[in-house]
C-alpha cells in the first residue's frame, strides 16, 4: 500500500469520525433503530434455527451447524475489513448499510427454503453453507456500522443488544403464533424494515438506489404474506432422519393429524393405520409417547390396554404392592398418558403427572373422547405443566412411587443447541432428590431406551448410594432391572429387598413371556442365565469396584460413568468429546488463528522497510495486540457465562423456554443499558473503564459461582413469579457491567485514529464466541459448568491485566499527538 493511498485513507477515516460526532438526531435514531431491528431479527432467525434443525436433524448436529453458521458472523467483518478498506463518509455511508441489510433480509427466507429441499440429504456441510450466508451479510453490516460510527459506538452497542434482548422474548410469541418456517420468514421481513430506514438517508442523492430495497422488501413481504395463506412453502419435513422414532411411524403409513409449534419445539400427533388401538406424540420428529384409545372405564379394558399388564415393564412393580405402598404416584413425562394408565391398573390412589411440554398436554385434553379423558375425566390425576425435577424440589410431601418413562426427546432445547429437554432428570445429585421424596418403602421406576442408558442409571444410583453409606454390594439389594426386547424398567426401592421378596419376583417375571432372564437382574438370584451384564454380577458379589465397573462399559463401547447436575449429559454415552462438539471446537480455534495472524502478515508484505522500522509500524502491529486479545477474550468469556448460568438457572425456575427467555433478556437488556452509559466515559479514562470493568465482571461472576447454590437453595420452594423476579435481579447488574468492555473497546481504537481494525476486531470477537460456545461444552462435559465459569471470569480477568496498567493510556495520548 503507499504513502498517498495510506494518507488518503486515513483523512477519509478522520473525514468520516468528524462527521460521526456531528451527526444529526434524525439520522442519529434512523442508525439506531435500524441496528435495533437487525438485532431483533438475527436474534429470532437464530434461536428459530435451532428449532427447525432440531425436528431435522439430532440434536447434537444441531449443535454443530448452528455453530458453524454463526461464523458467517466473523465471517462477514472480516470480509469488510479486507475488502472494503475505504469508509464512505455523510450519507453514502448508508448506501452500504441498505445493501447489506437487503442481503440479509433476503438470505433468510431464501436460505429456508433451500434448507428444506434439501432435507432428506444426510450432508450436514450443506446445510452449514446455506445457513452461513445471511449471518455472513449481518456480520458485514455490524462490521461497517461499528467502524463508520465509532464515536457513537456505545449507543449501536446498546441497540444491538436491546434489539437481541426484545427478540428472545419475541421469538417465543411470533414461533407460538407462526411455526418454524414462518417465524424464520418474519424475521427476514423485520430486517427488511431496517433496510428501508436506511434507504431514507439516501433520498437526497439518490432516488434510484431506493427502488432496490423497495423490491427486496415486496420480495421478502410475498414470501411471508403467502406462507402465512398456506399456498407456498410446506412446514419442516419430520420422519426423514432414520435415527428418529417418527422415521418409523411415517415409513409405515402414519399420518399427521395435528402440529403444533412452540418456542418449546414442534410437536406432531401421528395416526397409525396398523395399530388403530394407539396414536403417538412426536416432539421434534424424536422418540414418541403412545396415546391408547381407551372408553374411560378401567372395568372394561380394551384388548390392547389389558394386555400391558402382562407385557409392558413398568406395570410389574404394582404387582407385588401392599394398600399402604400403593397412596400416590408422581409421573414426570406422562406423555400420551401411558403411565398414567399403568398406575391406575395398579391401584394407585392419587397421581400427580408433570408434563413440560404444554403443546403435548393440549393435544392429549383435546383428544379426550379418544384417551377416555385420561388428563382431563379422571378424578385422582393432577397434571401440572412444569420441568419435573424443578417440580419435585419444590415439594415437601413423599410418593410411594416416582416413575418416569422415556421422559427425554433428546432433541436440542437450548441456545447452543447441545444440552437437552431434562437432562437434570438423570444425575447423582436427582437420584438424592428422588430418594428423599420417597416414602420409606417408596421406589423409583424408571423405564429407558437401551441397554447403555441402564448401565449409566445404575451407575448414577450406585454413586449416589455411596455418598448416602450404602456399599455397592448393599445397593444392588434395592435394585432390580426387568428386561423386554424393546423395553428395560429399572426399579430402585429406598430400602433393601428382603430375599423372599427378590425371588418372588424373579420368578414371576420369568414365567412371563414378554421378558427375557438375560435382559434382568435380580438380587439374590444366581441362576447364570439371569444376568443383565456380568459386571453388575461381579460387582455384587465384591469381586470388582464401581471404577472397575465404569471401564467394563467402556470395553463394551459405553461412556457410563456418573454425570451430576454440574456435568448434565447423561445421553452423552460416547468416550470422550462428541465428535460433533470436538469439529466444532477446533474449526474456531484454527480460523481464530488464521484471523488474528493473517492481517498482521498482510501488513508486514504491504509495508516497506522504511515503514517497518518507524513508530507507524508499531501503532499498526504491536498496538492492536492488545486489542486482539480484549476482543477475543470479550467473545469467548461471554459464551462461557452465558451458558454456564443458563443452564444453572433452568433448574432454578424450572419450563426450559422461559427459563432461557428471561436469561437472555436480563443478561442482554443489562448489557444494552451498561453500553449506553459507557459512552459517558470520557476519552483519558477509556482504558481505565475497561480494566475496572473486566475485573468488576470477574469478580461479581466468581462471587456468583459460589453464592447462587445458596441463593437457590433458599428460594426454590417459593412462587414462580418471586424466582423470576430474583433472577431478573441477579442477572440484570452483571449484564450491565459486561455491557461495557466492548463499546469502550471500539471507542479505543477510534482514539488510536485505528478505525480500520474494527471489522477485523468484530470478526476477532465473532469467531470467539463461537469457539466459547464449543468451549464451554468441552469444559462442562469434562470436568463441569462451574469449571467453565470460572474460567469464563479468567477470561475478563485476563482483561482486566492487560488494561489495568496506565502506561497505555499515556501510549494512546502520546499517538494522537
Amino acid at each position: 500500500m503507499t504513502e498517498s493511498v495510506r494518507e488518503r485513507e486515513k483523512e477519509e477515516s478522520a473525514l468520516s469520525v468528524k462527521e460521526d460526532a456531528r451527526i444529526d438526531r434524525g439520522t442519529l435514531w434512523i442508525l439506531l433503530a435500524g441496528i435495533f431491528l437487525i438485532s431483533l431479527s438475527l436474534l429470532i432467525f437464530e434461536i428459530t434455527l435451532t428449532r427447525l434443525l432440531s425436528v431435522m436433524l439430532l440434536y447434537h448436529y444441531a449443535f454443530a451447524v448452528i455453530s458453524l453458521v454463526l461464523l458467517g458472523l466473523g465471517a462477514g467483518s472480516i470480509f469488510v475489513h479486507f475488502f472494503r478498506p475505504r469508509i464512505p463518509s455523510g450519507h453514502n455511508r448508508f448506501g452500504p448499510l441498505t445493501l447489506f441489510a437487503g442481503l440479509f433480509s433476503l438470505s433468510i427466507p431464501l436460505s429456508v427454503i433451500l434448507m428444506t429441499g434439501i432435507a432428506h440429504t444426510d450432508n450436514v456441510l450443506l446445510y452449514c453453507l446455506i445457513l452461513f450466508i445471511p449471518f455472513f451479510f449481518a456480520g458485514a453490516l455490524l462490521a461497517e456500522v461499528f467502524r463508520m460510527f465509532p464515536a457513537i459506538s456505545a449507543r449501536i452497542y446498546g441497540a444491538d443488544l436491546v434489539g437481541a434482548a426484545v427478540g428472545s422474548l419475541g421469538v417465543v410469541l411470533a414461533l407460538d403464533i407462526l411455526g418454524g418456517i414462518n417465524t424464520s420468514f418474519f424475521a427476514g421481513f423485520v430486517a427488511s424494515l431496517a433496510m428501508l430506514l436506511f434507504a431514507t438517508r439516501m433520498l437526497r442523492k439518490n432516488i434510484r438506489g431506493v427502488v432496490t430495497p423497495i423490491i427486496s422488501f415486496v420480495v421478502v413481504l410475498g414470501l411471508l404474506g403467502s406462507n402465512l395463506l398456506g399456498s407456498y412453502l410446506p412446514d419442516a419435513p419430520i420422519g426423514i432422519n432414520p435415527a428418529k422414532g417418527s422415521y418409523y411411524s411415517l415409513s409405515q403409513q402414519g399420518n399427521i393429524i395435528e402440529t403444533r409449534w412452540s418456542a418449546f419445539g414442534r410437536t406432531d400427533l401421528v395416526e397409525q393405520k396398523d395399530t388403530p388401538g394407539s396414536m403417538i406424540i412426536f416432539t421434534d420428529g424424536a422418540a414418541g409417547t403412545l396415546m391408547y384409545r381407551f372408553s374411560g372405564d378401567f372395568e372394561d379394558l380394551d384388548t390392547e390396554i389389558n394386555n400391558l399388564k402382562d407385557n409392558h415393564p413398568s406395570y410389574f412393580p404394582f404387582l407385588f404392592l401392599q394398600e399402604e405402598e400403593r397412596n400416590n404416584t408422581l409421573i414426570i413425562g406422562p406423555g400420551g398418558g401411558l403411565d398414567i394408565l399403568l398406575a391406575s391398573m395398579g391401584g394407585v390412589g392419587e397421581i400427580t403427572a408433570v408434563e413440560v411440554n404444554r403443546d403435548l398436554v393440549d393435544i392429549v385434553r383435546e383428544y379426550s373422547w379418544y384417551n377416555g379423558g385420561v388428563y382431563t375425566d379422571l378424578d385422582n390425576v393432577d397434571i401440572v405443566v412444569e420441568e419435573g425435577r424443578n417440580f419435585l424440589k419444590r415439594q415437601e410431601g413423599k410418593y410411594d412411587i416416582i416413575m418416569l418413562t422415556f421422559p427425554t426427546t433428546m432433541s436440542s432445547r437450548s441456545l447452543e443447541g447441545y444440552s437437552l429437554t431434562e437432562n437434570f432428570l438423570f444425575t447423582v445429585d436427582s437420584i438424592h432428590d428422588y430418594l428423599d421424596h420417597l416414602t420409606d418403602e417408596g421406589r423409583l421406576v424408571v423405564s429407558a431406551h437401551n441397554r447403555s442408558e441402564i448401565l449409566r442409571l445404575l451407575s448414577i444410583s450406585l454413586s449416589a448410594l455411596d455418598k448416602r453409606g450404602i456399599s455397592n454390594e448393599a445397593a444392588l439389594k434395592q435394585i432390580y432391572i426387568l428386561g423386554s426386547p424393546f423395553i428395560t424398567t429399572f426399579v430402585l426401592k429406598k430400602t433393601p429387598f428382603e430375599p423372599t421378596e427378590a425371588v418372588s419376583r424373579y420368578e414371576a417375571a420369568m414365567h412371563r413371556p414378554a421378558y427375557q432372564s438375560t435382559l434382568s437382574y435380580f438380587p439374590y438370584i444366581d441362576d447364570e442365565d439371569a444376568v443383565f451384564d456380568a459386571a453388575i454380577m461381579a460387582l455384587a458379589n465384591r469381586e470388582i469396584t464401581l471404577d472397575d465397573f465404569e471401564k467394563a462399559g467402556k470395553n463394551q463401547g459405553y461412556d457410563i460413568s456418573p454425570v451430576t447436575d454440574d456435568s448434565p449429559f447423561f445421553y452423552k454415552l460416547e468416550e470422550g468429546i462428541p465428535q460433533s462438539v470436538s469439529q466444532v471446537f477446533w474449526s474456531a480455534i484454527i480460523l481464530m488463528l488464521l484471523v488474528v495472524s493473517v492481517p498482521p502478515l498482510y501488513w508486514r508484505k504491504r509495508t516497506s522497510q522504511k515503514e517497518a522500522r518507524s513508530k507507524r509500524k508499531k501503532s499498526y502491529v504491536q498496538k492492536p495486540l492488545r486489542s486482539v486479545v480484549l476482543f477475543s477474550m470479550l467473545g469467548i468469556g461471554f459464551m462461557l457465562v452465558d451458558i454456564s448460568l443458563i443452564q444453572r438457572f433452568v433448574l432454578f425456575l424450572g419450563q426450559p423456554v422461559l427459563s432461557l427467555v428471561v436469561l437472555l433478556f436480563s443478561l442482554l437488556v443489562g448489557a444494552g443499558i451498561g453500553s449506553i452509559c459507557s459512552g459517558r466515559l470520557a476519552s483519558e479514562r477509556i482504558v481505565r473503564g475497561i480494566a475496572i470493568a473486566g475485573l468488576a465482571i470477574g469478580a461479581v461472576v466468581v462471587g456468583y459461582t459460589f453464592l447462587l447454590p445458596l441463593i437457590f437453595n433458599q428460594l426454590l420452594g417459593l412462587g414462580l413469579t418471586i424466582r423470576l423476579i430474583a433472577t431478573i435481579g441477579i442477572l440484570t447488574p452483571l449484564g450491565f457491567i459486561m455491557g461495557f468492555p466492548f463499546p469502550l473497546g471500539i471507542r479505543l481504537l477510534k482514539e488510536m485514529e485505528m478505525e480500520n481494525h474494527i471489522p477485523w476486531m468484530w470478526g476477532i470477537n465473532g469467531i470467539g464466541s463461537v469457539l466459547g460456545s464449543a468451549l464451554t461444552i468441552v469444559i462442562a462435559i469434562s470436568f463441569g459448568f462451574t469449571e467453565a465459569l470460572l474460567i469464563g471470569a479468567g477470561c475478563y480477568f485476563i482483561v482486566f491485566l492487560i488494561f489495568r496498567k496506565t502506561q497505555y493510556k499515556k501510549e494512546v495520548l502520546l499517538q494522537k499527538g
